[in-house]
């Protein structure tokens, strides 16, 4: 694997199916996973931002609910759990390693409103300035259903154009986008690299998600039509899959790539001027 030298700015997204059991609540191991392979790209001199999902997930069950919640006030309360196990774990982990994880929680009247959209700037850059690892989340404990992103695949498309990011990475627990779903049709095909989104790319998304987390696949080609549109560009891979985010960084991880330029160059000729973001899936 050939590795760039300029530093690059990393927004990594990463979904609660990715970060917890099937009990829902935080899976060590997939936490270990993932903090060691942000620690590779820190190692290399990147800049990383982490837009994680899970509050709810990690909460629910100490809240003393047997499923996810659906009434808005036990979601917020699971969320209000959560953040603080699923924050308190990301900073032990990273500080293992010799890196300061942040929190940032967001609302989307924060990047509707000017004043907020550059303080959320703002503090992202002096974090990452100062060799920080943001960590974003949806502000789940107060943010209604009319005032919500939705998932954090729109979430961190969002926060990778405000910081003016050169890819959007999402990790799920699939391995891209296939033009028919794979969990139904054995043989349906990955397609490897896509460079407009067309009404036939957006049907082969279709829209399940999980029942731990929110997303699905149409909510992460919404988010790549929202990171294209700046020219950004995205990846979409499975998070199980051994170094997938370096791998991803550098194109060569198996997945789908999102870019109206070809895959070598969008993947290998970035902008010094610019930096990378990788995102988990949900």
């Amino acid at each position: 694997m050939k590795l760039k030298k300029e530093k690059q700015r990393v927004i990594i997204k990463i979904g609660s199916s990715s970060l917890t059991s099937s009990h829902g609540e935080i899976s060590r191991k997939k936490l270990e996973k993932l903090v060691s392979d942000i620690v590779i790209l820190k190692d290399l001199g990147h800049e990383v931002v982490l837009v994680s999902s899970g509050a709810v997930a990690c909460g629910y069950r100490k809240l003393g609910c047997l499923e996810r919640p659906h009434t808005l006030p036990e979601v917020q309360a699971a969320a209000s759990i959560g953040q603080g196990l699923l924050m308190e774990a990301y900073s032990e982990l990273f500080l293992s390693h010799g890196y300061v994880a942040g929190q940032i929680l967001i609302t989307r009247t924060d990047l509707l409103d000017e004043e907020r959209k550059t303080n959320v700037h703002n503090t992202l850059n002096v974090l990452l300035d100062r060799g920080i690892i943001p960590i974003v989340n949806e502000n789940d404990t107060v943010t209604i259903d009319d005032l919500k992103f939705g998932d954090n695949d729109t979430l961190s498309a969002k926060v990778a154009t405000l910081i003016n990011a050169n890819s959007l990475i999402i990790l799920s627990d699939i391995d891209g986008l296939f033009n028919a779903d794979p969990t139904r049709n054995p043989n349906a095909l990955l397609l490897k690299s896509v460079t407009k989104i067309t009404p036939e790319i957006e049907a082969c998304a279709g829209s399940a998600g999980t029942s731990i987390g929110t997303g699905g696949m149409k909510s992460k080609i919404e988010a790549v039509k929202i990171a294209m549109a700046s020219g950004i560009s995205t990846f979409l891979g499975n998070a199980k899959h051994q170094n997938i985010i370096v791998d991803a960084v550098y194109g060569n991880a198996k997945g789908t790539y999102f870019s109206k330029e070809s895959l070598s160059t969008s993947f290998t000729s970035y902008k010094k001027e610019k930096r990378c973001l990788v995102t988990m899936n949900n």
